[in-house]
């Protein structure tokens, strides 16, 4: 038991478990929820989930890609309630930003800094603020124009939108549509699948409104078909690849998870779902950012003395088809194992959450189909990757 994590030194890193809300489209059902309300709310909810005094947190990670700046992480301890000498810290790496915070916590727990953490993410893109350059940088654009995202890159090197990325990983991978479409509708098909099994139920947590119970991921289809798939136009180029149907919308949502050392798991009578075996992230061309999640994971594995079809299942975030097919073709890997329960093409994608809720989901599949070695992974903004291995415990 355990054997991958003997080269990292003594002190094991367990994930406990964790929550997430039902995942909302942009303007849907999480429309009115501040991303500071989300979090709060799993906070204290996973605090009754383990039954954990309130002390016992010692930090608070958060991801948040595109909300109003300041530490969402700080914010949302306070209004849950945690005590003032609670820190809480905030991580911006994009659509990579909880996953990132699952590896930055796993390394403060490592180091011995730590001993039970907080982390996870969250997004409202519903509510995220209009931002607009200073009149004095030469970007600005006039006082109602207002700019979508950052700057990645350089101009002089290429910072494109993802999704021009997309079409960029298509044509360099030699990826055709009709796979793209085809990878789309079966996400929908799994998660759809996932839903009427109950695969997820022990990790989405309802949410009480004024409306009524918030219990379910908004944008899960069960009707999909390739002929449906087939009618969407290209986004960018009308000759491209890339449409709304193999492309994930934008939403909103939060997911946290309890990360905490062995000596924290024996205190508090916790029973982990995981030990964290490692995380990696690795750099790429930033025209090409849906490959930072090929290489985070080549990266990762070859550290471990691993090959991919030594990791058991593996999660990867679904912002478009065409990332899933690159990472299949240069793998060479079992697309069965891949995303089982569907991905973020059926889920979502809170960019800000998204590498949690693909951890979540990895430790359900791995429960599920009682397999040990899992990995999660995303591509990220700028020509970036970030991807993090656990070792099923239960």
């Amino acid at each position: 038991m355990h054997k991958l994590n003997s080269m990292y030194g003594d002190k094991n890193v367990y994930i406990v478990g964790g929550l997430r809300t039902p995942i909302g489209k942009t303007n849907g059902c999480l429309r009115g929820f501040l991303p500071e309300n989300l979090t709060s709310y799993l906070i204290k909810e996973l605090i009754y989930k383990f039954n954990l005094p309130m002390d016992a947190v010692e930090e608070v990670i958060l991801g948040n890609a595109i909300g109003p700046g300041g530490n969402l992480a700080r914010l949302s301890l306070l209004e849950a309630g945690l005590p003032f000498h609670v820190p809480g810290t905030t991580v911006d790496f994009q659509c990579g930003s909880s996953l990132k915070a699952i590896n930055i916590a796993a390394s403060l727990i490592k180091s011995g800094e730590r001993d039970l953490i907080i982390v996870g993410g969250a997004e409202s893109t519903s509510l995220a603020p209009n931002k607009q350059y200073h009149p004095k940088d030469k970007r600005y654009k006039g006082r109602d124009v207002f700019y979508k995202r950052a700057q990645f890159a350089p101009y002089s090197i290429g910072d494109p939108d993802m999704i021009e990325g997309a079409e960029n990983v298509a044509k360099y991978c030699s990826i055709e549509r009709e796979p793209m479409d085809i990878w789309a509708m079966e996400s929908h098909l799994k998660a759809s699948k996932a839903k009427a099994e109950e695969k997820l139920k022990d990790i989405i947590c309802s949410i009480k409104t004024e409306e009524g119970i918030i219990k379910e991921d908004e944008s899960i289809r069960n009707n999909v078909t390739l002929k449906l798939m087939k009618r969407a136009k290209p986004i960018i180029d009308p000759q491209g690849k890339v449409t709304a149907a193999n492309a994930c919308l934008t939403h909103d949502g939060a997911a946290l998870i309890v990360m905490a050392s062995e000596k924290a798991v024996e205190k508090y009578n916790l029973t982990p779902k995981a030990l964290w075996v490692g995380g990696e992230s690795m750099g790429t061309h930033p025209n090409l950012s849906p490959l930072g999640a090929v290489y985070a994971v080549e990266k990762l594995i070859k550290r471990h003395n691993l090959n991919i079809n030594e990791v058991d299942l593996i999660e990867i975030n679904e912002a478009f088809s065409v990332k899933i097919l690159a990472f299949l073709k240069h793998f060479n890997c079992e697309k069965e194992k891949v995303n089982i329960f569907g991905g973020a093409l059926a889920y979502g994608h809170p960019y800000g959450a998204s590498g949690a809720i693909i951890m979540l989901h990895l430790l359900e599949a791995l429960k599920d189909r009682n397999k040990r070695i899992g990995i999660a992974s995303l591509g990220v903004a700028g020509g970036l990757g970030v991807a993090t291995m656990v070792e099923r415990c239960e």
